[in-house]
C-alpha cells in the first residue's frame, strides 16, 4: 500500500472516529434530552459537544480541501498551513476545561480542588503555547504530552481512590470506571507514540501511518466505552 493509500484510509477511520464521538453525544440526547442535571456528567456532555463540533469542522475542512484545491491550497500555503495542526489546540482547550471539571467532581476534596486549580492552569499555559511558543501550524508536541499525560495522572487517581473505597464494586460494571478506563486507553496509547512519531514519519511513513491507524483504533475502542459508562450511568 503507498503513502498516498495509506493517507486516504487514515481519513476514513476518521470518519468511524467522528461516529464514536457521535454516539457519546446520542447517548447524553437519549438518557437526558440534552445537559443531564447531574453535576458528575454535565462536564462530561459539554466535553463531548465541544469536541464533536471541533470533529465535525476538522473533517468538513479536509473535504473541502480535498474537493476544492485549487480554491484552497493558495490561501493555506499563504499562512503556512499544511495539516489539519491548526485545530488541535481547541481539541486541548477543550479536554483541558471540561475533563478537568469532570475529574475534578468525581475525585474526593481535597484533590478535587487541585485538580480544577491545574485544570485552569493548563487550560491558560495551553494559550500560551498556541500563541507564542509552539503554535499552530505544526503539531504541539509539549502541548499534546502534557494533557495525555495528565490525563493518565487522573485517571490514575480515580482508580486509586476507587479501590480504597469501593474495593467489592468490579471494573466492568461500574459506570465511572468504564468511563476513565475510556480516556485511560486513549491517552496511554497517545503518550507511547509521540516519542516516536518524527522519526517514524521520517524514516518508516508507512510503519507510521499503520500505529496512526492503531492510535485511531485504540481511540474509538476508548470512545465507545465512555458512551457505555454514560449510558450505565446511575446517580446514587
Amino acid at each position: 500500500m503507498t503513502e498516498s493509500e495509506f493517507g486516504q484510509l487514515v481519513i476514513k477511520i476518521g470518519y468511524v472516529l467522528l461516529a464514536a464521538r457521535s454516539a457519546i453525544v446520542g447517548v447524553f440526547l437519549l438518557r437526558y434530552s440534552g445537559a443531564p442535571d447531574h453535576a458528575v456528567l454535565r462536564p462530561l456532555f459539554w466535553y463531548a459537544l465541544f469536541a464533536l463540533v471541533i470533529a465535525i469542522f476538522e473533517s468538513s475542512f479536509i473535504g473541502l480541501v480535498n474537493t476544492f484545491p485549487d480554491f484552497f491550497v493558495p490561501y493555506l500555503t499563504k499562512f503556512e498551513i499544511d495539516d489539519t495542526f491548526f485545530i488541535s489546540p481547541l481539541y486541548y482547550l477543550n479536554e483541558f476545561w471540561f475533563l478537568g471539571l469532570f475529574f475534578s467532581r468525581i475525585l474526593q476534596e481535597p484533590t478535587g480542588k487541585l485538580i480544577r486549580t491545574v485544570s485552569v492552569c493548563f487550560f491558560v499555559l495551553e494559550i500560551f503555547n498556541t500563541l507564542f511558543f509552539e503554535g499552530y501550524k505544526d503539531a504541539q508536541k509539549i502541548g499534546s504530552f502534557c494533557l495525555a499525560l495528565y490525563l493518565i495522572v487522573v485517571s490514575v487517581l480515580f482508580f486509586k481512590q476507587h479501590f480504597i473505597n469501593k474495593i467489592g464494586n468490579s471494573l466492568s460494571t461500574d459506570a465511572l470506571n468504564l468511563i476513565v478506563w475510556g480516556f485511560f486507553c486513549i491517552n496511554t496509547f497517545s503518550i507511547l507514540i509521540l516519542f516516536f512519531s518524527d522519526r517514524l514519519y521520517n524514516d518508516l511513513p508507512s510503519l507510521f501511518y499503520q500505529i496512526s491507524m492503531g492510535r485511531m483504533a485504540i481511540e474509538i475502542f476508548g470512545l465507545l466505552l465512555i458512551a457505555y459508562g454514560v449510558r450505565l450511568f446511575k446517580a446514587s
